[in-house]
C-alpha cells in the first residue's frame, strides 16, 4: 500500500491501471490518439463507442469470451484491445478467435452480404509472447498481421488485422524516442516510474494521457477501486510466482492448478483465470467442483 500513495501515475502494464485509463470512457480521446498511433496509414479513428466486452459462444456448447476493451468506430469498424501481462500458451490463436467471433458477429446481421466492417485487434504486451530470434527482429517492436497475397503483399480488402505491441522487447531512452510511436512505447512502458511529465513528452497527446493516468485526478470512488484492484493484482501475482516457483521445483504442473484455484477463490472469474495460467477451461472445471 505504501508504495501505492508514493505512486504518481497508474502502472497501466497491469490489469487494473490499463482499466483505469483506457477503459474510462472519459479518456476515449486518449485512447483515440493510441489507435492512431499504432493503425497503418490510411486507418484513422474518427470516433469509439464502448461495447460489450463479453462475447457469446457461436454455438451452445462454446463458452462465452471476455475481452479486455471492446470499441466501435462511427464506420463500425471494431477494436479490440488486449493486455497481455503473462505467457500464455498459444497466445497467437487466441487472438485470432477473439477477433474471428467479433468479426462474425458483423455478418450475422442483416441479411449475409458480406460487407463486414473490419476488426482490429490491438496487443499491449508486457511479455515476450513470439520467438523474435531472427536478425530481421532487432529493434522492431511493433508487428502486423492480416490476410496477404504471399507473393505480392496484396491485400484485397480490410478484414481481420492483429498489431501487437511488445513493450518487453522495447528498449530506447527517451532521448532516442522520435516517432510517435517510440514515445507512446516509453509512456506505457514507464509512466508507473515516473514523477512527472518528461520534457519530450511535452504535447497534447502526452499531457491528456498523463493526466488521465494521474491517481491524484481521479474521483475517490476510482482511486479506491484502482489502489484495492491493485493489492488484489499483487496478490495474485504473488501467488502466481511461489506457485510457479515450487512447480519448478518438483517439477509438477500442480503448481498452475494450485495458482487457479487461488485465483478463483480472491473473485476471479474462470475465464480470467484460463487467460493468465492458460490451464484449459475443462480441467479448472473439474478440479474445483
Amino acid at each position: 500500500m505504501e508504495t501505492l500513495e508514493k505512486q504518481r501515475y497508474v502502472d497501466i502494464m497491469s490489469n487494473s491501471g490499463f482499466k483505469a485509463v483506457f477503459g474510462d470512457q472519459e479518456n476515449k480521446p486518449v485512447l483515440i490518439d493510441f489507435l492512431n498511433a499504432v493503425l497503418p496509414r490510411g486507418r484513422k479513428v474518427k470516433d469509439l463507442t464502448y461495447t460489450t466486452t463479453e462475447i457469446e459462444g457461436i454455438t451452445s456448447q462454446n463458452k462465452s469470451i471476455k475481452l479486455d476493451l471492446r470499441c466501435e468506430d462511427e464506420d463500425g469498424t471494431s477494436f479490440i484491445i488486449e493486455m497481455q501481462k503473462y505467457d500464455q500458451e498459444n497466445f497467437f490463436k487466441r487472438c485470432v478467435s477473439y477477433s474471428s467471433k467479433v468479426y462474425d458477429i458483423k455478418n450475422t446481421k442483416g441479411d449475409r452480404d458480406y460487407d463486414i466492417p473490419p476488426v482490429y485487434l490491438i496487443g499491449i504486451l508486457a511479455v515476450d509472447c513470439f520467438d523474435r530470434s531472427s536478425e530481421w527482429w532487432r529493434g522492431r517492436f511493433i508487428s502486423d498481421y492480416t490476410f496477404r497475397e504471399k507473393s505480392t503483399g496484396e491485400i484485397v480488402c480490410e478484414t481481420i488485422s492483429l498489431i501487437f505491441v511488445e513493450l518487453k522487447r522495447f528498449d530506447k531512452p527517451l532521448e532516442e524516442c522520435k516517432d510517435i510511436i517510440d514515445k507512446w512505447c516509453y509512456a506505457l512502458k514507464y509512466m508507473s516510474k515516473l514523477d512527472e511529465l518528461p520534457s519530450e513528452l511535452q504535447n497534447r497527446v502526452f499531457r491528456k494521457l498523463f493526466k488521465a493516468a494521474e491517481i491524484a485526478h481521479f474521483s475517490t470512488e476510482k482511486r479506491n477501486l484502482y489502489q484495492h484492484e491493485m493489492i488484489t493484482e499483487r496478490d495474485e501475482i504473488n501467488i502466481r510466482r511461489t506457485a510457479e516457483k515450487r512447480a519448478r521445483a518438483e517439477g509438477l504442473a500442480e503448481g498452475k492448478l494450485e495458482v487457479a484455484k487461488k485465483m478463483i477463490e480472491n473473485g476471479m472469474s474462470i475465464d480470467e483465470v484460463v487467460k493468465y495460467t492458460g490451464i484449459p477451461i475443462e480441467e479448472i472445471s473439474s478440479e474445483i467442483k
